[in-house]
């Protein structure tokens, strides 16, 4: 007897010490039991899953697009052309001054690109031009190739001449002969060019043996006259007298040969009137003679009685 209640104590001891343990075991009321054997238990949980999934994907695709986060070039570009724009619009000469001697060259450095786009768009005040210019001599200084690519797509055909002219120009800087054979690119004799003729003068001013050599080479026509006459130019600056000849000799009479002829006569002149004065007496008589001795008379005019001969 004593046994039987000793075993019933100990059993409910055991009961008692398992139902104070029973909280601490207990599964959580938020993880409802599920019977992994129980097929529709397991095909519920997989519908909701996709369903999830479904949802997370839909409202990843009609979330708006957030911005992204500027790079630190872009930053600064914007920065440049928002500091640009605002001291085009001062009223103070010093404020936009700055953008010619400073900003304008930061930018093509930072985004020749961007630089280029600004150019061709800027309508402020009346710094269309000057800008347009400045943007093309500065991105061709550091990338020639590029800038005259950028300046063959303007759509404003005098704008792409003149631009196409001040990068050549800078090329010239370095390299002239480059620069004359990059501008005589799309120019044909029948349309004769005057930024062709200006990069010619600087070859000239660098190279005065090759350059007259090009010019001689080029078949007969205006185009090849035009550019002897602004060899022959560069030539009397310090030689009027075989400048002369050159013109004489080498282009033909006619309106190019007189205006050439003037323009050597102008600057023998004013090294020495007598026998810039007797050249002119050479003239055939008629226009050209009489044009030579109007500029010869305006010379005289400006000259100061010390500098007369």
């Amino acid at each position: 007897m004593k046994t039987k209640l000793v075993l019933a104590f100990a059993i409910l001891s055991v009961g008692i010490v398992l139902t104070l343990l029973k909280p601490f075991s207990a599964p959580r009321a938020t993880e409802p039991p599920t019977d992994p054997a129980d097929p529709a238990a397991l095909e519920l949980t997989v519908e909701s899953s996709q369903e999830s999934t479904a949802k997370e994907t839909i409202a990843l695709r009609n979330a708006p697009a957030q911005p992204q986060d500027q790079t630190p070039a872009a930053t600064v570009t914007a920065d440049l052309l928002g500091r640009i724009q605002w001291a085009l619009a001062s009223a103070n000469l010093d404020d936009r001054e700055i953008v010619f001697t400073d900003l304008l060259a930061e930018l093509v450095r930072t985004d020749p690109l961007a630089a280029a786009r600004f150019a061709e768009t800027n309508s402020m005040g009346y710094t269309h031009d000057q800008v347009l210019q400045h943007v093309a001599q500065l991105w061709a200084a550091t990338d020639s190739a590029a800038a005259l690519d950028w300046a063959a797509t303007l759509n404003n055909p005098a704008e792409r001449d003149a631009i196409l002219t001040e990068v050549c120009l800078q090329v010239a800087e370095s390299d002239p002969a480059e620069a004359v054979r990059m501008r005589s690119q799309g120019v044909t004799d029948e349309m004769p060019n005057e930024g062709l003729e200006a990069v010619m003068e600087r070859w000239a001013e660098k190279d005065f043996p090759a350059a007259l050599d090009w010019a001689l080479s080029r078949a007969a026509s205006e185009q090849s006259d035009l550019l002897i006459a602004r060899v022959a130019y560069v030539l009397s600056q310090t030689s009027p007298i075989e400048a002369a000849t050159l013109v004489v000799e080498k282009i033909p009479a006619g309106d190019v040969q007189t205006k050439a002829a003037i323009s050597v006569l102008h600057q023998w002149a004013s090294h020495d009137m007598a026998a810039a004065g007797r050249w002119a007496a050479r003239f055939p008589e008629g226009d050209q003679r009489s044009r030579a001795y109007s500029e010869l008379g305006n010379i005289a005019r400006i000259q100061t009685p010390g500098e007369l001969r």
